[in-house]
Protein backbone atom coordinates (compact mmCIF):
# COMPACT_ATOMS: atom_id res chain seq x y z
CA UNK A 1 0.00 0.00 0.00
CA UNK A 2 1.72 3.05 -0.99
CA UNK A 3 1.96 5.98 1.82
CA UNK A 4 1.41 9.69 1.64
CA UNK A 5 3.47 10.91 4.08
CA UNK A 6 4.90 14.44 4.50
CA UNK A 7 7.25 15.97 1.56
CA UNK A 8 10.87 16.16 2.41
CA UNK A 9 13.55 18.24 1.45
CA UNK A 10 16.11 18.24 -1.89
CA UNK A 11 19.30 19.68 -1.45
CA UNK A 12 21.98 20.14 -4.08
CA UNK A 13 25.59 20.54 -2.67
CA UNK A 14 26.92 23.66 -3.85
CA UNK A 15 30.37 22.73 -3.55
CA UNK A 16 30.27 20.06 -6.22
CA UNK A 17 28.87 22.26 -8.77
CA UNK A 18 31.49 24.78 -8.04
CA UNK A 19 33.81 22.26 -8.63
CA UNK A 20 32.60 20.46 -11.94
CA UNK A 21 32.51 24.33 -13.33
CA UNK A 22 35.49 24.85 -12.72
CA UNK A 23 37.02 21.49 -13.75
CA UNK A 24 35.21 21.99 -17.21
CA UNK A 25 36.37 25.44 -17.40
CA UNK A 26 40.08 24.80 -17.57
CA UNK A 27 39.07 21.92 -20.45
CA UNK A 28 40.76 23.21 -23.92
CA UNK A 29 37.45 23.26 -26.36
CA UNK A 30 37.07 20.15 -28.40
CA UNK A 31 37.94 21.26 -32.31
CA UNK A 32 34.39 20.51 -34.56
CA UNK A 33 34.36 17.07 -36.54
CA UNK A 34 34.71 17.08 -40.18
CA UNK A 35 32.52 14.95 -42.06
CA UNK A 36 33.53 13.35 -45.42
CA UNK A 37 32.73 16.25 -47.76
CA UNK A 38 35.17 18.35 -45.53
CA UNK A 39 32.27 20.48 -43.74
CA UNK A 40 32.35 20.88 -40.02
CA UNK A 41 29.47 18.50 -38.57
CA UNK A 42 27.60 20.24 -36.37
CA UNK A 43 28.28 18.94 -32.62
CA UNK A 44 25.42 17.71 -30.99
CA UNK A 45 23.34 19.95 -28.48
CA UNK A 46 22.05 18.69 -25.03
CA UNK A 47 17.97 19.50 -24.55
CA UNK A 48 17.42 21.57 -21.45
CA UNK A 49 15.49 19.52 -18.52
CA UNK A 50 12.14 19.86 -18.54
CA UNK A 51 11.11 21.87 -15.29
CA UNK A 52 9.92 20.03 -12.74
CA UNK A 53 6.25 20.13 -12.15
CA UNK A 54 4.81 22.61 -10.01
CA UNK A 55 2.57 21.70 -6.82
CA UNK A 56 0.76 23.27 -3.95
CA UNK A 57 -0.27 22.50 -0.32
CA UNK A 58 -3.76 22.58 0.46
CA UNK A 59 -4.76 22.39 4.10
CA UNK A 60 -8.08 21.97 5.21
CA UNK A 61 -10.03 22.01 8.37
CA UNK A 62 -13.71 21.03 9.47
CA UNK A 63 -16.55 22.79 11.59
CA UNK A 64 -15.33 26.10 12.58
CA UNK A 65 -17.05 28.99 14.80
CA UNK A 66 -14.98 30.90 17.59
CA UNK A 67 -18.55 31.49 19.41
CA UNK A 68 -21.44 33.10 19.32
CA UNK A 69 -23.18 36.41 19.63
CA UNK A 70 -24.38 37.90 22.26
CA UNK A 71 -24.25 34.93 24.57
CA UNK A 72 -21.17 32.95 24.16
CA UNK A 73 -18.46 35.32 22.82
CA UNK A 74 -14.98 35.13 23.98
CA UNK A 75 -13.17 37.50 26.25
CA UNK A 76 -10.26 38.12 24.33
CA UNK A 77 -12.52 38.84 20.76
CA UNK A 78 -11.46 35.56 19.81
CA UNK A 79 -7.63 36.30 19.09
CA UNK A 80 -6.49 32.91 21.79
CA UNK A 81 -9.09 30.60 20.15
CA UNK A 82 -6.52 29.15 17.53
CA UNK A 83 -3.31 29.82 19.53
CA UNK A 84 -2.95 26.30 20.17
CA UNK A 85 -2.87 25.05 16.44
CA UNK A 86 -1.77 27.98 13.92
CA UNK A 87 1.75 26.14 13.36
CA UNK A 88 -0.61 23.64 11.88
CA UNK A 89 -2.40 26.40 10.06
CA UNK A 90 -0.05 26.04 6.99
CA UNK A 91 0.11 25.78 3.03
CA UNK A 92 -0.20 27.30 -0.18
CA UNK A 93 -4.41 27.10 0.51
CA UNK A 94 -5.69 27.13 3.94
CA UNK A 95 -9.61 26.64 4.13
CA UNK A 96 -11.76 26.35 7.09
CA UNK A 97 -15.74 25.66 7.02
CA UNK A 98 -16.42 28.78 8.85
CA UNK A 99 -20.11 27.16 10.77
CA UNK A 100 -22.19 31.00 11.22
CA UNK A 101 -22.21 34.63 9.88
CA UNK A 102 -19.58 37.02 10.24
CA UNK A 103 -23.20 39.40 10.99
CA UNK A 104 -25.32 39.88 14.01
CA UNK A 105 -28.27 41.03 11.75
CA UNK A 106 -31.21 39.14 13.39
CA UNK A 107 -32.93 37.23 10.86
CA UNK A 108 -36.01 34.04 11.51
CA UNK A 109 -34.62 31.02 9.54
CA UNK A 110 -37.30 29.02 11.02
CA UNK A 111 -40.17 30.68 10.35
CA UNK A 112 -41.19 31.18 13.75
CA UNK A 113 -40.04 28.51 14.84
CA UNK A 114 -37.22 27.24 17.70
CA UNK A 115 -33.76 27.37 16.14
CA UNK A 116 -29.74 27.58 16.39
CA UNK A 117 -28.32 30.62 15.75
CA UNK A 118 -24.50 30.77 15.36
CA UNK A 119 -23.56 34.60 14.94
CA UNK A 120 -20.52 36.73 15.65
CA UNK A 121 -19.35 40.26 14.41
CA UNK A 122 -17.85 40.88 11.42
CA UNK A 123 -14.87 41.73 12.80
CA UNK A 124 -13.84 38.16 13.72
CA UNK A 125 -12.49 37.47 9.72
CA UNK A 126 -9.15 39.50 11.18
CA UNK A 127 -9.29 36.38 13.66
CA UNK A 128 -9.34 33.76 11.18
CA UNK A 129 -7.04 35.57 8.85
CA UNK A 130 -4.50 36.07 11.53
CA UNK A 131 -4.33 32.54 12.05
CA UNK A 132 -3.20 31.64 8.76
CA UNK A 133 -6.72 31.09 6.79
CA UNK A 134 -6.78 32.40 3.10
CA UNK A 135 -10.57 30.71 2.57
CA UNK A 136 -13.33 30.52 4.71
CA UNK A 137 -16.69 28.37 3.35
CA UNK A 138 -20.23 29.37 3.48
CA UNK A 139 -22.12 26.91 2.34
CA UNK A 140 -23.00 24.97 5.34
CA UNK A 141 -26.76 25.12 7.35
CA UNK A 142 -25.60 27.86 9.56
CA UNK A 143 -24.02 30.09 7.24
CA UNK A 144 -27.36 31.90 6.08
CA UNK A 145 -27.67 32.55 10.36
CA UNK A 146 -28.33 36.41 9.94
CA UNK A 147 -30.24 35.99 6.33
CA UNK A 148 -28.99 36.97 3.13
CA UNK A 149 -27.60 40.20 4.27
CA UNK A 150 -26.19 39.14 6.78
CA UNK A 151 -24.35 36.34 4.12
CA UNK A 152 -23.32 39.54 2.15
CA UNK A 153 -21.67 40.86 5.23
CA UNK A 154 -20.09 37.80 5.66
CA UNK A 155 -18.14 37.91 2.63
CA UNK A 156 -17.42 41.69 3.07
CA UNK A 157 -15.73 41.31 5.97
CA UNK A 158 -13.95 37.89 4.69
CA UNK A 159 -12.60 40.21 2.04
CA UNK A 160 -11.48 43.10 4.14
CA UNK A 161 -9.37 41.02 6.30
CA UNK A 162 -7.81 39.56 3.14
CA UNK A 163 -10.07 35.98 2.55
CA UNK A 164 -11.97 34.25 0.50
CA UNK A 165 -15.38 32.76 0.61
CA UNK A 166 -16.04 29.73 -1.10
CA UNK A 167 -19.74 28.22 -1.65
CA UNK A 168 -21.44 31.38 -3.02
CA UNK A 169 -24.24 29.76 -5.11
CA UNK A 170 -23.37 28.91 -8.54
CA UNK A 171 -19.58 30.67 -7.61
CA UNK A 172 -15.90 29.37 -8.79
CA UNK A 173 -13.76 30.69 -5.86
CA UNK A 174 -10.56 30.88 -7.57
CA UNK A 175 -7.05 31.39 -5.61
CA UNK A 176 -3.86 32.27 -7.35
CA UNK A 177 -0.76 31.29 -5.29
CA UNK A 178 2.31 31.72 -5.24
CA UNK A 179 3.79 29.23 -7.52
CA UNK A 180 1.64 30.58 -10.30
CA UNK A 181 -1.00 27.83 -9.95
CA UNK A 182 -4.50 28.89 -9.14
CA UNK A 183 -6.65 26.65 -7.45
CA UNK A 184 -11.00 26.91 -7.69
CA UNK A 185 -12.69 26.02 -4.46
CA UNK A 186 -16.54 25.21 -4.92
CA UNK A 187 -18.91 24.77 -2.27
CA UNK A 188 -21.86 22.92 -1.42
CA UNK A 189 -25.02 22.22 1.04
CA UNK A 190 -28.12 20.77 0.71
CA UNK A 191 -29.82 23.95 0.44
CA UNK A 192 -31.55 26.22 -2.14
CA UNK A 193 -29.73 29.52 -1.40
CA UNK A 194 -26.44 27.73 -2.07
CA UNK A 195 -25.58 25.43 -5.38
CA UNK A 196 -27.40 22.62 -4.17
CA UNK A 197 -25.62 18.95 -3.71
CA UNK A 198 -28.94 17.01 -4.05
CA UNK A 199 -28.81 18.72 -7.52
CA UNK A 200 -26.20 16.71 -9.33
CA UNK A 201 -26.29 18.44 -12.34
CA UNK A 202 -25.95 21.62 -11.26
CA UNK A 203 -22.95 19.99 -8.95
CA UNK A 204 -21.64 18.45 -12.30
CA UNK A 205 -21.39 22.08 -14.01
CA UNK A 206 -20.22 23.76 -11.25
CA UNK A 207 -17.29 21.51 -10.73
CA UNK A 208 -17.15 21.40 -14.40
CA UNK A 209 -16.71 25.45 -14.71
CA UNK A 210 -14.20 25.49 -12.22
CA UNK A 211 -11.61 23.01 -13.98
CA UNK A 212 -12.27 25.38 -17.07
CA UNK A 213 -10.60 28.48 -14.84
CA UNK A 214 -8.49 26.69 -12.47
CA UNK A 215 -5.57 24.02 -12.35
CA UNK A 216 -6.91 22.22 -9.58
CA UNK A 217 -10.12 21.91 -8.01
CA UNK A 218 -11.22 21.59 -4.21
CA UNK A 219 -14.67 20.71 -3.68
CA UNK A 220 -16.02 21.22 -0.20
CA UNK A 221 -19.57 20.46 1.02
CA UNK A 222 -21.57 20.79 4.52
CA UNK A 223 -22.76 17.02 3.72
CA UNK A 224 -24.80 14.14 6.04
CA UNK A 225 -26.70 13.70 8.77
CA UNK A 226 -25.18 14.51 12.10
CA UNK A 227 -23.98 12.78 15.73
CA UNK A 228 -22.25 9.86 16.82
CA UNK A 229 -24.81 7.53 15.14
CA UNK A 230 -24.14 9.15 11.41
CA UNK A 231 -20.30 8.33 11.80
CA UNK A 232 -20.76 5.94 8.85
CA UNK A 233 -21.24 6.94 5.48
CA UNK A 234 -24.84 4.76 4.03
CA UNK A 235 -25.85 4.11 0.37
CA UNK A 236 -28.77 5.96 -0.37
CA UNK A 237 -30.05 9.40 0.88
CA UNK A 238 -29.54 10.60 4.37
CA UNK A 239 -32.15 12.50 6.48
CA UNK A 240 -31.73 14.65 9.66
CA UNK A 241 -34.30 15.87 11.37
CA UNK A 242 -37.00 16.25 8.46
CA UNK A 243 -34.19 17.23 5.89
CA UNK A 244 -33.38 15.60 3.04
CA UNK A 245 -29.78 15.76 2.77
CA UNK A 246 -28.74 14.38 -0.53
CA UNK A 247 -27.21 10.84 -1.20
CA UNK A 248 -23.99 11.70 0.02
CA UNK A 249 -22.16 8.83 -2.29
CA UNK A 250 -23.86 9.93 -5.31
CA UNK A 251 -22.84 13.83 -4.58
CA UNK A 252 -18.78 13.19 -4.03
CA UNK A 253 -18.47 10.84 -6.90
CA UNK A 254 -19.87 13.35 -9.37
CA UNK A 255 -17.71 16.13 -7.76
CA UNK A 256 -14.73 14.15 -9.17
CA UNK A 257 -16.10 12.38 -12.08
CA UNK A 258 -17.09 16.44 -12.96
CA UNK A 259 -13.66 17.39 -12.49
CA UNK A 260 -12.40 18.05 -8.74
CA UNK A 261 -9.09 17.08 -7.67
CA UNK A 262 -10.37 16.38 -3.95
CA UNK A 263 -13.21 16.53 -1.87
CA UNK A 264 -13.52 17.65 1.76
CA UNK A 265 -16.53 17.13 3.64
CA UNK A 266 -18.06 18.20 6.92
CA UNK A 267 -20.92 18.75 8.68
CA UNK A 268 -22.04 15.50 10.99
CA UNK A 269 -20.15 17.40 13.51
CA UNK A 270 -18.03 13.79 13.38
CA UNK A 271 -15.22 12.40 11.30
CA UNK A 272 -15.95 10.47 8.53
CA UNK A 273 -13.93 7.71 6.58
CA UNK A 274 -11.44 8.64 3.92
CA UNK A 275 -11.84 7.05 -0.09
CA UNK A 276 -9.68 6.79 -3.04
CA UNK A 277 -12.08 7.03 -5.74
CA UNK A 278 -10.96 7.17 -9.94
CA UNK A 279 -7.45 7.99 -8.40
CA UNK A 280 -8.44 10.85 -6.20
CA UNK A 281 -9.38 11.59 -2.51
CA UNK A 282 -12.17 11.54 -0.74
CA UNK A 283 -12.39 13.01 3.09
CA UNK A 284 -16.19 12.57 3.55
CA UNK A 285 -16.10 14.31 7.19
CA UNK A 286 -13.41 16.43 9.46
CA UNK A 287 -15.68 16.88 11.71
CA UNK A 288 -15.54 19.67 14.36
CA UNK A 289 -12.29 21.39 14.69
CA UNK A 290 -13.26 23.85 17.28
CA UNK A 291 -16.45 25.64 18.70
CA UNK A 292 -15.34 28.28 21.34
CA UNK A 293 -17.39 28.87 24.76
CA UNK A 294 -18.86 25.38 24.19
CA UNK A 295 -20.64 26.05 21.36
CA UNK A 296 -20.20 22.36 20.02
CA UNK A 297 -20.69 19.05 21.77
CA UNK A 298 -16.98 18.01 22.66
CA UNK A 299 -18.11 14.13 24.36
CA UNK A 300 -16.19 11.66 22.62
CA UNK A 301 -16.53 11.68 18.95
CA UNK A 302 -17.72 14.67 18.66
CA UNK A 303 -14.95 16.32 20.25
CA UNK A 304 -12.30 14.43 17.66
CA UNK A 305 -11.06 16.19 14.74
CA UNK A 306 -8.07 16.37 12.18
CA UNK A 307 -6.09 19.14 10.06
CA UNK A 308 -5.70 17.09 6.14
CA UNK A 309 -3.17 18.53 4.37
CA UNK A 310 -2.00 17.58 0.92
CA UNK A 311 0.25 18.18 -2.04
CA UNK A 312 -0.58 17.86 -5.19
CA UNK A 313 1.02 18.74 -8.58
CA UNK A 314 -0.64 20.96 -11.33
CA UNK A 315 -1.68 17.80 -13.36
CA UNK A 316 -3.73 16.76 -9.98
CA UNK A 317 -1.18 14.01 -8.65
CA UNK A 318 -1.11 13.93 -5.15
CA UNK A 319 2.49 13.54 -4.05
CA UNK A 320 1.61 13.81 -0.30
CA UNK A 321 -1.11 13.57 2.31
CA UNK A 322 -1.29 13.63 6.03
CA UNK A 323 -3.96 14.31 8.79
CA UNK A 324 -2.53 15.85 12.42
CA UNK A 325 -4.99 14.76 15.21
CA UNK A 326 -6.79 17.25 17.28
CA UNK A 327 -9.51 17.69 19.46
CA UNK A 328 -11.47 20.70 21.46
CA UNK A 329 -10.21 21.02 24.56
CA UNK A 330 -13.12 22.39 27.88
CA UNK A 331 -13.89 25.50 26.21
CA UNK A 332 -13.96 24.02 22.55
CA UNK A 333 -10.45 25.70 21.11
CA UNK A 334 -9.42 23.41 18.66
CA UNK A 335 -5.63 21.84 20.38
CA UNK A 336 -3.53 19.01 18.98
CA UNK A 337 -4.57 15.69 20.32
CA UNK A 338 -1.84 13.83 21.62
CA UNK A 339 -3.62 10.53 21.96
CA UNK A 340 -4.10 10.55 18.25
CA UNK A 341 -7.90 9.17 18.32
CA UNK A 342 -8.47 10.63 15.34
CA UNK A 343 -6.44 8.45 13.75
CA UNK A 344 -8.36 5.59 15.14
CA UNK A 345 -11.40 7.14 13.66
CA UNK A 346 -10.10 7.43 10.75
CA UNK A 347 -9.35 3.34 10.28
CA UNK A 348 -12.49 2.06 11.46
CA UNK A 349 -14.41 4.32 9.33
CA UNK A 350 -12.18 3.45 6.29
CA UNK A 351 -14.25 -0.10 6.23
CA UNK A 352 -16.82 1.81 4.88
CA UNK A 353 -15.26 1.94 1.47
CA UNK A 354 -14.00 -1.78 1.34
CA UNK A 355 -11.10 -1.50 -0.85
CA UNK A 356 -11.20 1.66 -1.52
CA UNK A 357 -10.44 2.61 2.14
CA UNK A 358 -7.43 4.55 3.21
CA UNK A 359 -6.55 4.04 6.73
CA UNK A 360 -3.25 6.71 8.74
CA UNK A 361 -0.37 5.19 9.73
CA UNK A 362 1.28 5.99 13.00
CA UNK A 363 2.44 9.41 11.68
CA UNK A 364 -0.75 10.43 10.40
CA UNK A 365 0.45 9.64 6.79
CA UNK A 366 -2.56 8.51 4.56
CA UNK A 367 -1.85 4.98 3.31
CA UNK A 368 -3.42 4.50 -0.03
CA UNK A 369 -5.37 1.58 -1.56
CA UNK A 370 -2.61 -1.30 -3.62
CA UNK A 371 -3.20 -0.62 -7.38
Amino acid sequence: MPTLGRRGLLVASAAGVAAAAAACSEEEPTPPVEDEGGQAAEEPTTEAPSPEPREITITHVGDTMPGSYPDQMASDDGASFFSGVTDLLTGDVVIANLEGALSTLEFDKCGGGECTYFRLPAEYAQVFADAGFHVLNQANNHGWDAGPDGATETQDAAEAAGMQVSGIKDEVCLVETDSGLTVGIVGFAPYSFYTDLRDLDAVAALVASAKEQADIVVATAHVGAEGTDHRHVPEGVENYLGEDRGNTREFVHTCIDSGADIFVGHGPHVLRGIEWYNGKLIVHSLGNFGGGQNLFNTDGPLGRSAVLSVTIREDGTLTAANVTATRMDGDGYPQPDEDNGAFDDFNELSEDFGDAGVTVDDDGALVLPSA
